[in-house]
């Protein structure tokens, strides 16, 4: 009797630490979606009514389900990111619950205290090394295979649209399972909030600067880059598919200007 018990004992406590643990990744999940949708509530009354009025062009083009889509998108401030998410999905993923949110990519040093690190684990961003090597993208192939994910394909805040890093094109050329690359230009937020860098101290840096503003979000096609993954060499592959990330948000800058 005392060997079963002996043997039913750990049985059983494995058990309910699995259970724990299964209880704990749903809390963690609930909790997620609470911070997600509380960011994209405040992020919508911000930026589409009633404190500003964001133009959405091309929401079309986003496929429903969000599995293995990659949004690459110019950089022009630190809000970027929330911007986009809810000109993409809000607030249709809260009438669906099966459409989904968008996951950020955002510099590893936004994770540098708890607080911050609880915060952006809950609203879905993905840390980005500061280095620039692609084999650092190999983590975000993996994500693409069952998430969406947001890439600022400049690597940095800039208005200059030929800048771009091989991270995106890294992670598109070593997909095991095709995934759906989506354009994203936007324009008009820098008159909202500051673009940052070293000048800008303070404040100032988080704060908007005007409101009532009416900026664009545009959403391309797919793009298409079968001639590009004919290529065997990898430098040149990586090289023709930022090429044409880079032709595809050009020609989304010059449909805004329409």
């Amino acid at each position: 009797m005392a060997h079963r018990l002996a043997e039913a004992y750990p049985v059983a406590q494995r058990t309910e630490i699995m259970l724990l643990t299964r209880i704990l990744a749903r809390l963690r999940i609930w909790a997620s979606y609470v911070a997600m949708v509380s960011a994209a509530f405040v992020s919508f009354l911000f930026f589409r009514f009633p404190f500003n009025f964001t133009c959405v062009r091309g929401r079309k083009n986003i496929p429903q389900r969000g599995e293995r889509v990659l949004f690459v998108s110019n950089h022009t401030t630190m809000y970027d990111s929330f911007l986009i998410a809810v000109a993409a999905y809000f607030p249709q993923n809260i009438v669906y619950p099966s459409l989904p949110f968008v996951n950020f990519a955002a510099r590893e040093n936004f994770f540098c205290t708890r607080f911050s690190k609880i915060l952006f684990t809950l609203l879905r961003t993905v840390p980005v090394e500061r280095r620039d090597h692609p084999w650092l993208m190999r983590k975000y192939v993996g994500f693409l295979e069952r998430n969406n994910l947001l890439i600022f394909y400049q690597g940095t805040r800039s208005d200059d649209l030929s800048v771009i890093k091989n991270g995106p094109a890294y992670a598109i050329a070593h997909t095991q399972s095709p995934i759906t690359v989506i354009p994203v230009y936007h324009h008009g937020i820098e008159r909202i909030f500051s673009k940052g860098g070293p000048k800008t101290t303070g404040l100032w840096r988080w704060l908007p600067r005007s409101i009532f503003r009416r900026p664009i979000v545009i959403f391309g096609q797919p793009i298409d880059f079968s001639d590009c993954f004919r290529i065997t060499e990898t430098r040149q592959r990586i090289t023709a598919i930022n090429k044409r990330i880079i032709a595809s948000i050009v020609s989304l800058q010059s449909l805004a200007a329409v």
